[in-house]
């Protein structure tokens, strides 16, 4: 992670983005939405959340090139990554559209009492599982929704599990490490306020900061893990720090054997 600090900048870029937009979208729609009046909010809201998913998916893209171009020892900065994300567009576009879509029906399916809210829990876990791939298979494919699906679902049903090993994996220790702590701070500065509101507030930033930067974390090992695990899984190569077999443990097929790379050998990278 120290070699490749420049990729805590995609969401961090990201999270100032998605900010301002979610305030010039979101903000009318839930106010006018506070007031009653759908036929102007639901329009905002809805808009708002594919523009602010296309945002997300844009850096997060641009994150997955970056960091398949550092695999690949090439020197990435924050600009390749975007070009490669800005060359994908229109994929995200259509991935967006998807990925909304489905959130949506969620959404509805979760209003629809206990039954409905299963329904919803299942069909949610289930698409991102199929969809964790997503993005690294459209930042180094550049394929259209229906094929990015199409190889994700492909990928996942080849090495079920695989994807949620690893994502467990790195946000208890995201937790344990970076989210935890900052709580604790948090929690302090709260208490110290009591006896001194200059110190309290100073130890609140403080913990909010160490917050911030814990999810910035999480988010760029996430998505590093997503380019090394699609390497592995498509051509064996063990990238971005992990080891063979730290990413075989993680790579498991149906009945929990170990699956095996494409072109690959058994034990072998």
């Amino acid at each position: 992670m120290n070699q490749h600090r420049v990729l805590i900048r995609f969401p961090l870029y990201g999270a100032v983005a998605t900010a301002l937009l979610a305030i010039a979208f979101l903000g009318p729609g839930l106010y006018l939405l506070g007031k009653n009046s759908l036929g102007g909010a639901i329009p905002l809201i809805v808009i708002g959340v594919y523009i602010l998913s296309v945002v997300g998916f844009y850096f997060s893209v641009g994150l997955a090139a970056a960091a398949d171009m550092t695999f690949r020892g090439q020197q990435a900065s924050v600009a390749d990554g975007l070009a490669v994300a800005r060359s994908r567009f229109s994929q995200i576009c259509g991935w967006a559209a998807i990925a909304t879509t489905v959130s949506v029906v969620i959404g509805t399916l979760e209003r629809q009492g206990v039954f409905g809210e299963i329904v919803a829990r299942l069909f949610g876990v289930a698409w991102a599982l199929v969809a964790f791939l997503a993005v690294p298979v459209i930042a180094i494919e550049g394929t259209g929704p229906l094929g990015t699906m199409k190889r994700s679902a492909s990928m996942f049903r080849e090495r079920w599990g695989q994807q949620i090993t690893g994502n467990i994996a790195i946000r208890a220790v995201v937790f344990l490490v970076g989210v935890f702590p900052a709580i604790l701070v948090i929690v302090a500065g709260l208490t110290l306020i009591s006896f001194s509101l200059v110190v309290g507030a100073v130890v609140m930033a403080t913990g909010i900061l160490l917050l911030a930067l814990a999810i910035l974390v999480s988010r760029v090992l996430s998505g590093v893990f997503g380019v090394a695990l699609y390497r592995y899984a498509t051509n064996g190569q063990a990238v971005g720090g992990f080891t063979s077999g730290e990413l075989e443990s993680a790579v498991r097929a149906r009945g929990g054997r170990r699956a095996t790379p494409p072109g690959a050998t058994p034990g072998t990278v």
